[in-house]
């Protein structure tokens, strides 16, 4: 059986992280650049932490690369349509130049942040990142052998150099995509765990030594996790971060405390101990921060969300299950019980009609617009009144996004092909999936909104399914939609 392509190219890119030989002059290249910055002392640690991305949040380089990337691609697009005649000569040879040029100083800008994170990588990561180097800085040559081969009036020799050019920044593109999604380089390492969301004692006082970091856990039930956390007693004050640094995941609670910063025993990052912050690279993303206080001499922690966070707290729950004043009519749990029954049915009577049987295809299109229509209802009304008490609701709206695509897959086959049934059990489980998952567990978070509160949004559903089932406009959209998606 003849191997895919993309197994190919794991495979090659499997040898290349596995390749030790590349290890002599990774390190002998890392220790060159080392060598200035130490001599340069602080002003080389500024331009690292400039080059890192430390004072933005955000590493510098994937912004940085989109220079050369764009201005190659714009160069090599130029070329191709003059050789087919689709641009005139005359005004696409100067534009490409000009776009190689910009491009090639984007490059160095884009080398020099690369090759300031990459030093701070080890093994596999650093094998794989020699050689993503490597391939950018060939079509960076390659680009400059294009522009003096253009300056020399031998264009078509020119053209070939910059496409095999952009050949090798497509494959240093891809081994840069692999290190980021696949191997996490550059990506936040640190635990977002919203635990503990109340105070929790987690260690006597008198146990904790001026800025010797201590490491203390608290448990995460929802992922079953115990998280740690660096305490440091510094000048009188405790403070409390994330043990595992966002940098590449050291531990921090291993590190030490210099000038008032904690300092990553892996790569040497250092963060604020009032704020989380990091001061000197190679991190660029804080770490999670913990409020601290001291009740009968044991340190007690409540973790500080962060601006964007959707956490279950007392104060939202509070907020949440205060009456609006509407009309009053069956819980809201209890309408949405009712909606996943029948669409649980629709599917058994589906399931249970013969193949042939030319009913399917017409009770496949009612389901379809009930599953419309419950979707509707409860992205409108039932999960902005549950997203304060109810961390489910971000997985819900993925849930109906893979519901709608495997919709969409099933309503375009022929009702009486075995293809069909294996789809319409695998969306058959996809809602039950979730309608149980609502039932176990959203539906008892939302008794914490209180009975009159459960009423009213009950009410507001009852009222919006009557308005979409009568309104013959909605009819109408959704018959059409139906139709689209099977292709018709």
């Amino acid at each position: 059986m003849a191997r895919s392509p993309r197994r190919g190219v794991e495979a090659l890119i499997g040898r290349i992280e596995a390749t030790e030989s590349l290890d002599p002059p990774g390190y002998a290249i890392g220790n060159a650049l080392a060598r200035p910055a130490q001599i340069a002392g602080r002003p080389a640690q500024r331009l690292g932490n400039a080059l890192h991305g430390t004072r933005y949040g955000h590493p510098v380089h994937p912004m940085v690369v989109t220079l050369p990337i764009g201005a190659w691609t714009l160069a090599f697009g130029l070329d191709l349509l003059a050789m087919l005649g689709l641009a005139r000569e005359k005004r696409a040879a100067p534009v490409a130049e000009t776009a190689l040029r910009a491009g090639a100083l984007g490059a160095v800008a884009a080398a020099a942040t690369g090759l300031a994170d990459w030093q701070y990588t080890d093994g596999r990561d650093r094998r794989l990142g020699l050689v993503h180097a490597l391939a950018n800085g060939t079509a960076l040559g390659l680009n400059l052998l294009s522009l003096a081969l253009r300056g020399r009036g031998r264009l078509g020799e020119g053209r070939a150099a910059s496409a095999a050019a952009w050949g090798a920044m497509f494959a240093g593109g891809y081994l840069g995509g692999h290190l980021v999604y696949r191997r996490r380089v550059g990506t936040d390492h640190a635990d977002r765990s919203p635990e503990p969301r109340e105070w929790q004692p987690v260690v006597p006082l008198a146990e904790l030594r001026e800025d010797r970091p201590r490491r203390v856990e608290v448990r995460d039930a929802n992922i079953r996790q115990e998280i740690g956390i660096a305490l440091v007693l510094h000048r009188g004050r405790v403070h409390a971060m994330g043990a595992r640094c966002s940098h590449a995941g050291g531990p921090l609670d291993q590190g030490w405390v210099l000038e008032g910063r904690l300092v990553c025993p892996w790569h040497g990052s250092r963060y604020c101990l009032e704020s989380g912050q990091p001061i000197d690279g190679p991190s660029t993303i804080p770490q999670p921060r913990y409020a601290v206080r001291i009740r009968d001499g044991m340190v007690e922690l409540r973790r500080e969300q962060e601006p964007g966070d959707e956490v279950v707290t007392r104060e939202r729950v509070a907020q949440a299950a205060v009456p609006q004043g509407g009309a009053l009519g069956r819980r809201a749990d209890e309408v949405l019980v009712e909606h996943h029954m029948m669409l649980r049915r629709m599917f058994e009577r589906i399931e249970a009609m013969p193949r042939e049987d030319p009913e399917r295809r017409d009770l496949m299109r009612a389901l379809a617009e009930e599953l419309e229509i419950h979707e509707h209802i409860e992205d409108k009304l039932f999960y902005p009144a549950v997203r304060p008490i109810s961390e489910d609701v971000a997985i819900a709206h993925a849930e109906h996004r893979q519901l709608a695509d495997l919709l969409a897959m099933t309503l375009k086959l022929n009702t009486a092909t075995p293809e069909f049934e294996e789809h319409l059990r695998a969306l058959h489980a996809a809602v039950d999936h979730h309608a149980g998952s609502e039932e176990r567990s959203m539906f008892r978070e939302a008794e914490r909104l209180g009975e009159r509160r459960l009423r009213e949004i009950g009410h507001a559903l009852e009222a919006l399914l009557e308005e979409m089932r009568a309104s013959r406009a909605r009819q109408a959209f959704r018959a059409l939609k139906v139709r689209l998606l099977e292709g018709a």
